[in-house]
């Protein structure tokens, strides 16, 4: 069975959907529609969809708010997901009492109604319900939760990442669909324009083609890999030794090359094509690499050719030139190149219809204008004679040139000039055929944008970070110079994305980003990396101070507050800084250390900068090997609770004693508390050995009861983990009744921190609590932010004041004042106020002059183990044998 919920506990965590997206499981409604989320509850227990309703009842995300629907079987929440394709989330209890399990609801939503969107978040009542990592990916379920961890606002916190995810998976669906109507547009028009482009990977011999240069060489289209040879094939044996010399040349220099070349169909026909090409290094693994395009210009050559005829001859048949003139004004007319005709000084004297599409000038704007006012910028003189020379000799030439549309746009075009002659052999006319390339190199560019930036800030992703990395390491090699590599951390960005969305979280690192980048230097590199973390590259470091300069630089922009919509917020930032050579000879290592190094700077304590050390890798390993112990000591059973008296300042007579955690391994040396606590409190190990603790320590108390000690109250600490666990009270209530001990006889304590993070929730869970009859004590009272007006609203019994306060009491006055000030607070709201780390006569006689109810230190005794306790108590002892009047 379920575990009730518990309604308004706080959280600190977020979970994210890392799914992979899915194609074949894509329906057709978009994430952008403007409705209400739908959340699907499934669970056999009425409370949980009433708490569920409760929780969600105010969430909007993205302008829109929440309308949950309740199921309380597998069968109903199948139907229910079968009507309505648009839920977004599935919030399924694991194990039911009903007709069919959480995984067999999965396995239908998944692979029956192959729905691959909404997001589906598995309830467990316990850990033994947790399903196996490959269920998980067999499933394909996108987070699951024990019932103990997921409080209110983790289910909001869940439920906001889970929404996040549904609506990016729509919007990449939206995206991918455009995108494939892109890409079939550009399929289309390769086709209606025989242009084919090819890729040749010089290292693995490796050649692909697109579909439409399948389809100028006649080949049936291939799935598996294509050997280079292929091509070659296809090429006519007169025109074969040039392009191979072509393609050498191009294999080991980064060239561009052009040249037109017959190929041979497997049909036996015979094709023109033109071949522009160019070599590269691939930026990821350094290989060479060429890519061509192939322009099937059969017809357009014999479309010249018909024309140069049809000039040529008309002297000879008037019929046959009007035939002939009547078939070129068509092929103008209807072609979706552009034609330019001008006379033999290069001035336009006419342009078909393409022409006007392509460039938006109307012919009377362009007609008696020279043909190079349309170019994009002036070509340079060496250009200008290479053409003119082609011309000349060749009597055609064909290039890449930019020209100008109307709007001003300067725009690439492929283009044919043709030089028409008279019988004289004198130049009458040049012609110009192109066809824009703006198109095809916006896509080539735009592909290598996002393959290598972040989408967020535009800024280099980290693979574009680890190839700039990659040669700045071999630069400074080559010149025996240094590269400095800082990792930057935004400390606390967790928390503003929690508290006030990931919308004004996105901004943020928008404005971050754009500071960031105000002092990066020409040939240097920022990187976003993942979420707030951005990397440096610096070349031409000198030494240490010059890194602690740019690291100060970088804090130094984040200073000044950011003002977003209404907020005003103020960032520090945690950064590790790693040099070349010093800290590592190649970019893995140094990456390795830098965030080793960022890691250091924000577990010291933030806003701070910590350069790589070797014994950082040292320090990392013993807290593994601390965790790991750990882990075996809760099984070997290595922790041991030792117990500190309280005691009256009224009677002097022991009242009860607080619970202490000591860890003794097999070795006989003891472990600090101070140093496996905040491990376990960091990885969870905290919420059993919290348990155990607990249990313990009621167990050992029942004991001392049936020993006639039956008035002493057991104090247990409380983590911050375990307070915010969903099912606290279930787990209080069932220690006690599996103990017997008395409620009355356990005092819960929690810090002064703890109480004032949501106070509301808190106060929803302290009082639930107390109504076990158990009480509750506020520990480290002094050291947070309370109020009385707080205070006067919380079930709880006792205060605590802090050692640190109790410590300098005798001589500081500042503290004397803030003790008199606690004491008379908590008499006032009929507060038992107990003092920690009592040491001295003095501090004695002052807190029990001043009101103090009862004390706790090593002036009256040290933390005992049970058997020392118990014989503490046996004697006796009272606090009067210490007390001075």
């Amino acid at each position: 069975m379920n575990q009730k919920s518990d309604i308004g506990l706080a959280v600190d965590e977020l979970f994210v959907d890392e799914g992979l997206f899915n194609e074949d499981r894509l329906s057709t409604r978009l994430a952008t529609d403007r409705t209400d989320w739908k959340i699907l509850v499934v669970d056999d227990e009425p409370d949980v969809h009433q708490l569920t309703r409760m929780v969600l009842r105010g969430l909007r995300f993205d302008g829109c708010g929440i309308e949950v629907i309740s199921g309380y079987s597998g069968r109903e929440a199948r139907d229910l997901l079968a009507q309505h394709d648009d839920i977004a989330v599935l919030l399924l209890d694991v194990v039911m009492e009903t007709d069919q399990a959480g995984l067999e609801v999965v396995h239908h939503v998944r692979q029956a109604l192959k729905n691959g969107f909404v997001r589906i978040i598995l309830r467990t009542g316990q850990a033994g319900q947790a399903p196996e990592p490959e269920v998980i990916s067999q499933y394909d379920i996108n987070d699951y939760r024990e019932k103990t961890e997921l409080t209110s606002q983790k289910l909001i916190t869940a439920i906001t990442s889970a929404l996040r995810a549904y609506r990016d998976l729509r919007t990449i669906e939206h995206l991918a669909t455009h995108l494939k109507k892109d890409r079939e547009s550009l399929k289309r028009a390769q086709a209606i324009a025989h242009f084919g482009n090819w890729e040749w990977n010089q290292e693995t011999g490796r050649i692909d083609f697109s579909d439409e240069m399948f389809a100028i060489l006649g080949l049936r289209k291939r799935a598996e890999a294509i050997d280079v040879n292929v091509f070659f094939d296809r090429i006519h044996t007169e025109d074969r030794k040039r392009m191979e010399s072509v393609l050498n040349r191009l294999a080991v220099t980064e060239q561009r090359a052009n040249l037109e070349c017959r190929i041979m169909r497997i049909d036996g026909k015979v094709r023109v094509v033109h071949v522009l090409c160019e070599s590269s290094r691939d930026p990821g693994n350094g290989a060479r690499v060429i890519v061509g395009t192939v322009h099937d210009i059969t017809d357009t050559r014999a479309a010249e050719d018909r024309l140069k005829t049809a000039t040529s001859v008309f002297d000879e048949a008037m019929n046959e030139v009007h035939e002939h003139m009547r078939i070129a004004t068509k092929v103008l007319e209807n072609a979706v190149e552009g034609v330019i005709v001008t006379d033999d000084k290069g001035v336009i004297r006419n342009v078909n219809p393409a022409f006007t599409r392509i460039t938006g000038h109307e012919p009377i704007e362009v007609i008696g204008n020279p043909m190079k006012s349309l170019r994009g910028s002036e070509e340079d003189l060496e250009f200008h004679d290479q053409l003119w020379e082609s011309l000349m000799k060749e009597g055609i030439w064909r290039g890449e040139v930019w020209n100008r549309k109307k709007s001003g746009e300067a725009y690439p075009q492929w283009e044919t000039i043709i030089v028409i002659r008279n019988r004289a052999g004198e130049i009458t006319n040049f012609i110009s055929i192109f066809h824009d390339l703006t198109e095809i190199r916006a896509s080539q560019k735009e592909l290598h944008f996002k393959t290598y930036h972040d989408t967020l800030t535009g800024l280099p992703n980290r693979d574009l970070f680890m190839d700039r990395l990659n040669q700045a390491v071999l630069n400074a090699q080559r010149n025996d110079g240094k590269v400095l590599i800082i990792f930057l951390g935004l400390d606390h960005f967790k928390k503003i994305n929690n508290s006030l969305g990931h919308q004004l979280g996105d901004r943020l690192l928008k404005e971050v980003s754009s500071r960031l980048k105000t002092f990066i230097r020409e040939g240097d590199t920022l990187s976003r990396l993942a979420g707030d973390s951005f990397g440096f590259i610096m070349r031409e470091i000198r030494n240490n101070q010059d890194a602690v300069l740019v690291a100060r630089k970088i804090n130094s922009a984040l200073v000044e507050p950011f003002i977003i919509e209404e907020h005003k917020l103020f960032l520090t930032a945690s950064t590790g800084i790693t040099l070349f050579p010093d800290d590592g000879e190649d970019a893995v290592t140094l990456i390795k250390n830098a965030d080793m190094a960022l890691n250091r700077a924000k577990i010291t304590g933030r806003d701070t900068c910590t350069f790589y050390q070797a014994t950082m890798g040292e320090q990392a390993n013993r807290r593994l090997k601390l965790e790991r112990n750990m882990r075996l000591a809760l099984e070997r059973e290595e922790f041991v609770l030792y117990y500190q008296p309280k005691v009256s300042l009224v009677t002097g007579q022991v009242v009860g004693m607080e619970a202490l955690v000591r860890w003794l391994p097999p070795d006989g040396g003891m472990v600090s508390p101070g140093e496996f606590i905040p491990v376990a409190e960091e990885t969870g190990l905290i919420l059993p050995l919290g348990e155990w603790i607990l249990k313990t320590a009621c167990m050992q108390n029942r004991v001392w009861r049936d020993a006639g000690f039956d008035r002493l109250r057991m104090a247990v600490n409380l983590s911050v983990r375990q307070f915010r666990q969903r099912d606290l009270f279930d787990r209080v209530r069932m220690i006690l009744q599996q103990t017997g001990l008395t409620p009355q006889l356990l005092e819960l304590e929690i810090t002064e921190s703890m109480v004032m993070d949501n106070v509301e929730s808190v106060i929803v869970t302290m009082t639930r609590l107390r109504s076990l009859g158990l009480f509750i004590a506020v520990d480290d009272f002094g050291t947070g932010y309370s109020s009385l007006s707080y205070l006067k609203r919380f079930p709880i019994h006792t205060l605590k004041i802090d050692q640190s306060f109790v410590r300098d009491l005798t001589f500081d006055s500042d503290d004397a004042s803030i003790i008199n000030a606690i004491i008379a607070m908590a008499k006032s709201l009929k507060l038992t106020v107990v003092a920690e780390g009592v040491e001295t006569a003095e501090q004695l006689n002052f807190l029990r002059m001043e009101g103090c109810d009862e004390m706790q230190g090593y002036y009256f005794s040290k933390p005992l183990s049970a058997e020392e306790f118990t014989a503490l108590l046996v004697s006796g002892r009272k606090l009067a044998d210490f007390l001075t009047d």
